[in-house]
């Protein structure tokens, strides 16, 4: 297959493919990060009841179908482009064992599948590796343990991706290393842990080949090209998880960047030059294809909080904080018992502490409350020894909020950035592109990726706010949390 980097193409194109729990969603993009075409279709379908809540799964072969046709119908739009290359992500800990012929032998068990709980306790104990209920590798234990039949006759077990990914090309047995985190893979030694198969006796053959994020996998089928009268080689590019291809699509691509991603809860990731580990195990940690390393962590704060006391008022709330002054107010906005970071404290509860009864006033106290939680936050990832730079980006449906952003700015007292398509499909589209025409991840994230939104700190207020961040602090301390 011919290199084409180097080599700058006026209309070359690239597709990313994000593959959900709910949908399928592609986004096609231009060299310079334009997004030309966007398609998605539901897998709802592909759901599958299981009386026990613990349990969830899907049927892959329902995948398929939604696949092609937006393929299809996305390849339509290229029109007289170049594709050069498609990468894919998916959710990371969902898993499915093919037989030989690559077709699948059960349903896939999901991300949020949690019945390996005795398996993944076993698998701790006996080798070391730091597994879940819901990593792929517990999954696959308790394929074994409970089901050895299907166990035998599984050729490979493939993560979601691999298997989109061998619908499009044929290879299903090649994996990325950011979905092999949760089948046990040792990203420092770069290989599967002998234990895997001498202990839990999972022969190493019948796990994927891994690669590097950005490695040219295999072709575009014929069938498919000839469909839509492309002659050319159409290169597969090994993608990621939608967390770690999401982050790069925040614009971070240097050591010291970090991102927050503020949805449900808050969930912070960064670029660093090592891995250093905390002594309470809460940082985890994906690579980067060019060596960096990616730690991360993830608090119960967010905006599931904020929906749980102020509904769908959100928008209406927002618009009219942007002038009001730091309330002075002290809110730890925890919806639930518990918190896993900055600190581990099953017990810990969201309090307020507050004179006032205004709603917007309390509004306000809310979006400040968690950015005291995201500067303690980044306060220990620094206290740990990572670099964290000026700039904070930033994605999530909180990234959208200016008031939000600016408070943020203000105690953080860092820049707080939004880049103009934050899309976990822009980040696979943007992997494709590093391993078809960019000579690294970095360098097309940097052509790629522009920044919509800047806020900068207000001197004004960071005064304001480092004393009350202060108050804050002392607060949870009283209170036990750390």
């Amino acid at each position: 297959m011919p290199d084409l980097r180097g080599k700058h193409m006026k209309n070359a194109v690239f597709l990313g493919i994000d593959m959900g729990t709910t949908g399928i969603r592609m986004i096609l993009t231009d060299t310079a990060g334009e997004v030309l075409s966007e398609r998605s279709a539901g897998i709802e379908k592909s759901f599958v009841f299981c009386e026990d809540e613990h349990y969830s799964e899907q049927d892959p072969r329902a995948w398929e179908l939604p696949l092609l046709k937006t393929l299809d119908s996305i390849l339509g739009d290229a029109g007289n482009c170049e594709l050069l290359a498609i990468a894919v992500d998916s959710t990371s800990g969902t898993v499915l064992p093919v037989d030989k012929r690559c077709r699948p032998l059960s349903n896939a068990m999901l991300h949020n599948d949690s019945r390996a709980r005795e398996e993944s306790d076993y698998i701790r104990a006996r080798t070391g590796i730091s597994v879940k209920p819901s990593f792929a590798l517990s999954k696959i234990l308790w394929i074994k343990n409970k089901k050895p039949e299907l166990f035998e006759k599984a050729y490979k077990f493939n993560h979601a991706a691999d298997y989109i990914r061998g619908i499009i090309s044929g290879n299903f047995e090649t994996t990325d290393f950011s979905n092999a985190v949760k089948t046990g893979y040792d990203l420092a030694k770069g290989e599967w842990p002998h234990s895997i198969e001498s202990v839990l006796g999972v022969p190493l053959q019948k796990l994927p080949e891994v690669v590097k994020t950005g490695e040219v996998i295999g072709e575009l089928k014929r069938s498919i090209r000839e469909r839509f009268g492309i002659k050319h080689a159409v290169k597969i590019v090994a993608g990621a998880t939608d967390s770690t291809t999401g982050f790069y699509s925040s614009g971070a691509r240097v050591s010291g960047d970090w991102n927050t991603t503020i949805g449900t809860v808050f969930g912070v990731r960064g670029i660093a030059d090592e891995f250093l580990k905390d002594p309470e195990g809460l940082i985890y940690a994906h690579r980067h294809p060019e060596g960096y390393w990616l730690p991360g962590a993830a608090s119960n704060t967010g905006g599931e909080a904020l929906r749980l006391f102020f509904h769908d008022d959100l928008k209406e709330y927002d618009n009219k904080i942007a002038k009001m002054a730091p309330t002075g107010a002290y809110v730890y906005p925890l919806a639930r018992k518990s918190e896993k970071f900055p600190f581990l404290n099953m017990e810990a509860r969201g309090f307020i502490k507050s004179d006032a009864c205004d709603p917007l006033v309390m509004f306000k106290a809310f979006l400040e409350g968690a950015s005291y939680v995201e500067r303690m936050i980044y306060e220990k990832i620094a206290g740990i020894g990572y670099a964290v730079g000026e700039n904070i980006y930033s994605m999530g449906g909180g990234a959208y909020s200016r008031p939000w952003m600016q408070i943020r700015a203000n105690v953080l007292k860092k820049n707080i950035c939004k880049a103009r398509v934050v899309e976990t499909a822009f980040g696979a589209a943007m992997i494709a592109a590093s391993g078809a025409y960019y000579s690294s991840l970095s360098e097309a994230i940097e052509h790629m990726v522009t920044m919509d939104l800047v806020f900068k700190p207000d001197t004004k207020e960071v005064a304001v706010y480092d004393e009350l961040y202060e108050t804050f602090v002392a607060e949870c301390r009283l209170r036990g949390y750390f």
